[in-house]
């Protein structure tokens, strides 16, 4: 418990200004104790007396206590019970006993190890063995004081007589009266006589009786008690200790009384805090008799004094004005933060400031009002008429009394006013809050639910469900895990968990909530909960689960991997196909470098070309690239890259690979055989093209013959003769034109492909020339619109417009032919339209006409080779354009051809 000192200022002494003061401030007990006047030679010298043992140990062992402490060395003599029955006490007082006790810094003995250590009672060696602990305790222990409490009952064996114990007692106070030195004499009032007891009294300046330490105003000092006195001295004495008794305990009474008005005043309850306030200012101006009291804001930083509240009006004392601190007589409670009195200003220092000069202010009482949360205030009452004496120890102390309350009481408004604000603040989060917050009592009956939550159990309000039984909202495949939860909350665990609830409506929702345990004012202990709808999230989360295994298998099958780079700290992020493409054994990316190393060394200048032009410029690309696989394989990717960009800032680069190994091998296998084909093809074009040349002379032979041989023996041959020559001349003639429209085939593709501005009108003109006779023949009427001048092939050009003009005339109806040509321009191109009032032909068989010798109708019905659309088509073609048409059986037909406006060979 204690120990010795090592630091005196640290702990402070023993002498009357600091011992009597430390009792005064022990919560063990009360009364002001202050010095007797006049009688500064007493020391800390004190009487105990009680009637029972617990009377005593509730003032000797605090006592003991407080000593051990304070670092002094405490001894305990120990009479009127046994040592046991003190120590005991002790450690019921939380002493501990045992360490002071080893340590020294306590002894319990007995009177024959201290009154009677040479066998009876002798004043003289008492003094002495006093003087000896002290000076052993101070000198050799490093303790700070001594203090002694010593039960008395042994005077009452022996030959000890009352007056050798009074002279003993009074000879204490003088002799050790500048030492650290406190004792405390126990007095059974049970047991000693009433003269004893009366002795006791006169021969201690302080009394502690029923825990209160009194100034002892009986006291009678060692040489008035013990020397002569005469009569009239004695009685003059007397008389002044009872007028100054009357006259104290007049005052008490007074005292006592503005205290009990100031205890109903503060304890009303229908009164509100200005009220009391009112009522409390009023009665400081009558205990004080001074006219003015109030409270003012005050801040010597900002040297502020502001006028709060008066009891009445002032001149220059207005709420809400304010003056200079400094010149106030606030100042002086904001210099010591006590209590001030000023009845004398100008002796005091006031002369020429605004408080005395200007207000008039004679007479100032005022205390310093330190708050924790606000602006700090002074208490104060004032006067304009001057106060002859000073204000008394007990208007100070009923003053102090006044302050503390308002100083309570703003302090406790503060409080009040930052917990409501807190408190609405809270309020306003938990019903505003989209998560449910609700409290749950250990049987799981839900206490409190807020706004969000009432929706999220489809509850109407909050009368629908509040004190119901919260187990009932929980699915019931999650009630018995959410009731084990809620035991385990309300028992004092934190903890999270998912489940689902089943609203009032029969709504299903995923839940996750966040619970830890409350304890309430009853002391029972309950879950208060944050509760979020995770419904959407976990259905987020599912189809982002499927998302991305729909995206591996997409990626397994489309064999294309993701990647990304980060631009700052060129790290590289690979989709785990990546790592298959790339035959990569590690589950750790490569860095930038040595990801660009794994390209074939050929192409790693265009990647890393791609990648910095990429992440300087923010443009996408999209490269074809070999790359070497750690297996020694080469196989071509597609490298594509799309940067991010924020404020024209690259932020990162994300792109895909995809495996074109087999679409190369592929491409090249097609190349391959693309060039066997059209190797083929010019061999096919050059056989057409010479089988035609070639033919040509044997037909026009075998017609002439046939011809000649018509002409020479026409008389000679019969009928069928003559018939069988004109079939062979028929088809000779016939045979020549296809192989003239042949030939006519064949030289499109052969062609140089230069083409050159062709005046569409005036190629109609040549091409309606040609057909002059055939027009008239069939009395065909053309209409031309204005047509443009494209690039072309004038010659094939001219090819296709007298081919859809000779159809259009040939397979007429009985009507004469009706023929209009028009033209759109469209974005790209030109289209032409070639329409007609012919037969027609059905819809289905549109697609026959174009192919090479595919005829609809038979020679003797229309005539033709069925290669003049097939050579249409191959002109249009061999432009880059398209042909088709439009037709219904006996509605006529409509041939549509475009040639686009720049040339394409």
């Amino acid at each position: 418990m204690s120990q010795p000192a090592e630091d005196n200022d640290q702990r402070g002494s023993v002498r009357l200004e600091s011992g009597l003061k430390a009792l005064r401030q022990s919560p063990a007990f009360r009364g002001p104790g202050d010095p007797p006047e006049d009688h500064d030679h007493a020391n800390d010298h004190l009487a105990l007396l009680y009637e029972d043992s617990d009377d005593q140990f509730a003032a000797a062992i605090p006592f003991i206590r407080q000593g051990l402490e304070r670092g002094e060395q405490c001894l305990y003599v120990a009479d009127d019970n046994s040592r046991d029955e003190v120590l005991a006490a002790m450690r019921a007082y939380d002493i501990d006993v045992d360490t002071a006790l080893e340590s020294g810094a306590l002894s319990v003995l007995t009177p024959a190890e201290t009154y009677r250590r040479t066998g009876e009672f002798d004043r003289d060696t008492m003094l002495e063995f006093w003087e000896d602990s002290l000076e052993e305790a101070k000198a050799d222990e490093g303790y700070t004081g001594l203090r002694a409490a010593a039960e008395m009952t042994w005077a009452l064996e022996g030959d000890t007589s009352s007056d050798e114990l009074a002279e003993y007692e009074g000879v204490l106070n003088p002799l050790y009266q500048d030492e650290d030195y406190t004792v405390l004499c126990q007095y059974n009032s049970e047991r000693f006589s009433a003269e004893v007891i009366h002795d006791v009294i006169k021969t201690h300046p302080h009394l502690i009786i029923n825990n209160t330490v009194s100034q002892n105003f009986y006291y009678t000092p060692p040489e008035q008690f013990f020397d002569s006195e005469d009569p009239e001295t004695k009685v003059n004495r007397m008389t002044q200790t009872l007028q100054e008794h009357t006259a104290a305990k007049t005052e008490l009474q007074e005292h006592r009384e503005y205290l009990r008005e100031l205890y109903e005043v503060s304890a009303r309850s229908d009164l509100s805090f200005e009220e009391k306030l009112r009522e409390i200012i009023e009665l400081g101006c009558d205990r004080f008799d001074l006219e003015y009291g109030g409270l003012a804001r005050i801040d010597p930083e900002t040297d502020l004094f502001e006028i709060e509240t008066i009891n009445r009006e002032h001149e220059h004392l207005i709420p809400g004005k304010q003056y200079p601190l400094s010149e106030t007589y606030c100042q002086l409670v904001t210099d010591d933060g006590k209590t001030a009195t000023v009845t004398d200003p100008a002796s005091r220092g006031f002369e020429g400031k605004l408080c005395y000069e200007q207000f008039g202010v004679q007479t100032y009482l005022g205390t310093h009002l330190e708050l924790d949360s606000d602006t700090d205030r002074t208490f104060f009452f004032l006067s304009n008429e001057p106060r002859e004496e000073s204000f008394s120890a007990a208007e100070r102390t009923f003053h102090h009394l006044m302050g503390q309350w308002v100083q309570y009481e703003l302090d406790r408004q503060q409080r009040e006013r930052e917990l409501r604000e807190r408190t609405e603040h809270l309020q306003a989060l938990i019903e505003t809050t989209p998560d449910c917050i609700k409290t749950v009592g250990p049987d799981g009956t839900l206490l409190q639910m807020n706004t969000a939550g009432l929706e999220m159990v489809e509850a109407e309000s909050a009368s629908d469900v509040i004190g119901e039984s919260v187990y009932d909202l929980i699915a019931p495949e999650d009630r018995q895990r959410f009731r084990e939860f809620n035991e385990r909350i309300c028992q004092g665990e934190s903890g999270t968990l998912k489940f689902d609830i089943i609203g009032l409506d029969g709504t299903r929702r995923q839940m996750e909530t966040h619970a830890a345990p409350l304890s309430r004012p009853d002391e029972t202990t309950v879950q208060v909960a944050l509760t979020r709808d995770i419904t959407d999230q976990v259905e987020r989360k599912r189809e982002l689960e499927r998302a991305l295994d729909l995206l591996e298998k997409t990626e397994h099958i489309a064999d294309v991997g993701g990647w990304e780079i980060e631009p700052d700290t060129k790290e590289v992020f690979w989709t785990d196909h990546i790592f298959e493409l790339l035959e990569v054994d590690t589950d750790e990316e490569p860095p930038l470098d040595e990801a660009l190393a794994m390209y074939h060394e050929e192409d790693q200048p265009i990647v890393e070309g791609a990648v910095e032009e990429a992440l300087d410029s923010g443009d996408p690309f999209d490269v074809e690239t070999r790359i070497r696989t750690e297996n020694g394989d080469v196989r071509w990717l597609r490298l594509q890259g799309v940067p991010e960009t924020v404020d024209d800032e690259v932020i990162s680069l994300r792109g895909a690979a995809h495996d074109i190994t087999e679409h190369k091998e592929r491409e090249h296998q097609l190349e391959e055989l693309i060039g066997k084909l059209e190797a083929s093809n010019d061999r096919l074009k050059q056989f057409a093209y010479a089988a035609s040349h070639d033919l040509q002379e044997p037909l026009r032979m075998v017609s002439s013959y046939l011809q000649l041989l018509e002409n020479e023996y026409r008389n000679d041959l019969d009928a069928d003769a003559q018939e069988y020559i004109d079939f062979a001349v028929d088809g000779a003639d016939r045979m020549r034109a296809m192989v003239n429209d042949l030939l006519a085939f064949s030289r499109v593709e052969q062609t140089d492909g230069e083409f050159e501005p062709v005046d569409c009108n005036r190629l109609l003109e040549q091409v309606t020339d040609n057909l002059q006779l055939k027009i008239e023949e069939n009395d065909a009427d053309i209409s031309v619109k204005s047509l443009p001048t494209v690039w072309a092939d004038s010659e094939q050009l001219e090819q296709v417009f007298s081919n859809l003009l000779s159809n259009a005339i040939k397979y007429s109806d009985d009507e004469p032919p009706e023929i209009e040509i028009t033209v759109e321009e469209q974005a790209n191109q030109w289209k032409f339209a070639v329409a007609d009032n012919g037969i027609g032909i059905d819809p289905a068989k549109t697609d026959q006409i174009f192919e090479v010798f595919k005829r609809l109708h038979h020679d003797n019905e229309y005539p033709g080779t069925g290669i003049g659309l097939a050579l249409c088509q191959e002109i249009v073609e061999n432009h880059a354009g398209e042909i088709w048409m439009d037709s219904e059986p006996g509605e006529g037909s409509t041939f549509f051809f475009t040639i686009p406006k720049q040339a394409t060979a």
